[in-house]
């Protein structure tokens, strides 16, 4: 991804529609984090586009989207971040302890609501996980319906804050109009 790229993604518009095709086997793990950035900076609406394989890193950028496009027979997979470490032994062991905790914290973020706590954990543990674009849409789906009921029960919370005083500016009008039938 070129500067020029995340500028123009960066500075896109409400209105705009940025269009991510992914067909990747993965790429650097900075680099995705960077665009991660540049897509949350983006008024623009985001939608991603798998054509086949969506790996590694471009599972973040492709969970990062407002709407998914997956086609037939893609396929999926998950995994911890591969690196290395160069340096002396006690550099090398500061290194991969702060990595660890790093890691874990990055991962849980972005897969949170999407994989499992139990899948989560495997992928700490160096197990891949491999999907098919069917049962990521189905999580898709169930991630949508998740947010949505989330939505409407905070939306229920402050309608009930408010209905007590809607109440008492009705009931007055109410008892005015009973009123009115009872004498008519």
């Amino acid at each position: 991804v070129s500067r020029h790229d995340t500028d123009i993604i960066r500075h896109a518009g409400p209105t705009d529609i940025v269009r991510i095709i992914i067909n990747s086997y993965g790429g650097d793990l900075f680099t995705a984090i960077q665009f991660l950035r540049v897509l949350t900076e983006s008024e623009a609406t985001v939608i991603v586009s798998v054509e086949c394989a969506c790996m590694s890193a471009a599972t973040m950028i492709f969970l990062a989207a407002d709407q998914f496009e997956v086609s037939e027979h893609s396929m999926f997979m998950f995994h911890n971040y591969s690196g290395g470490v160069v340096g002396k032994g006690g550099e090398m062991l500061d290194q991969l302890q702060h990595e660890r905790v790093w890691s874990e914290k990055l991962l849980r973020d972005i897969y949170m609501d999407f994989l499992t706590e139990d899948e989560i954990k495997l992928m700490l543990n160096n197990k891949d996980l491999w999907m098919d674009g069917d049962e990521v849409i189905k999580r898709l789906e169930a991630k949508k319906a998740k947010m949505e009921a989330e939505k409407a029960a905070e939306e229920a919370d402050n309608i009930e804050e408010a209905e007590p005083e809607i109440i008492v500016k009705k009931a007055p009008v109410k008892k005015k109009v009973q009123e009115t039938q009872e004498k008519g």
